[in-house]
């Protein structure tokens, strides 16, 4: 728990530097986000163990920075953290510890935007380190993809509107303590899907409620998968610039 701490007010730091430093002009908004997810997790990967599935939940801490152009094009990056145990039934003994860090970068642009109803299409990028720790001490997972980025919004009022976004993979980077390659929509698969509801009670602040799902499958010979559902909550701090 003190390393996410520590991590999440490191992180908060470097986003208020940013936000004190950002020059636009008045027409620009820009918001930081924090958010709480509570995670229910499977992963299957036989590189580390030869279990065929693992069971985890734990809470997942992310904190990122968006900036709405003039255009009403949209560029986000978004830092994520997660520790957790992966559990099994099939021998206790062989449960792993499990860290995830996290870093998504995208820019979309306003393709169609009306007074309720908008649409953005562009193109998004996933960093990630996964650390387990076994008997054998720590192995590290390093994976890099690219995918389609999609984002709808509908505003019902001033104060209330749904969101949903989807991105797709179309290129995968994985590098192990045994392996490395670059794979294609041949061999890997993978989505990135969510949906929430946004109240905005105030210029200075919105709140989020929202659901994420993530499905990543890479079928080699150490094959790999991991499924999350994620229920959060977010804080945006918006100003402008």
């Amino acid at each position: 728990m003190r390393i996410q701490l520590f991590l999440f007010l490191f992180l908060m730091s470097i986003f208020s530097v940013i936000a004190q430093t950002t020059v636009g002009n008045s027409k620009t908004k820009n918001k930081l986000k924090f958010t709480t997810s509570y995670n229910f997790g499977a992963l299957k990967n036989l590189e580390i163990a030869p279990v065929s599935r693992y069971d985890y939940t734990g809470l997942i801490y992310k904190i990122g920075y968006e900036r709405i152009t003039k255009k009403k094009n949209l560029f986000n990056i978004e830092f994520d953290y997660l520790e957790s145990t992966l559990e099994t039934d099939v021998i206790p003994v062989l449960n792993l510890g499990y860290t995830k860090l996290g870093l998504g970068i995208s820019y979309v642009k306003n393709i169609y935007n009306d007074d309720n109803f908008s649409i953005h299409l562009g193109l998004k990028s996933n960093s990630n380190i996964s650390t387990y720790s076994t008997r054998n001490g720590e192995r590290n997972l390093f994976s890099q993809s690219f995918s389609l980025a999609s984002i709808f919004n509908y505003r019902i009022n001033e104060k209330h509107s749904l969101f949903s976004e989807l991105s797709v993979p179309f290129i995968f980077f994985r590098s192990t303590h045994a392996t490395s390659g670059i794979y294609s929509l041949k061999d890997y698969q993978g989505l990135s899907w969510s949906f929430g509801y946004k109240y905005s009670p105030f210029e200075q602040f919105d709140f989020t409620f929202n659901y994420n799902f993530n499905y990543e499958r890479l079928q080699i010979t150490s094959a790999f998968r991991e499924v999350q559902q994620q229920l959060g909550f977010v804080l945006f701090l918006n100003f402008r610039s």
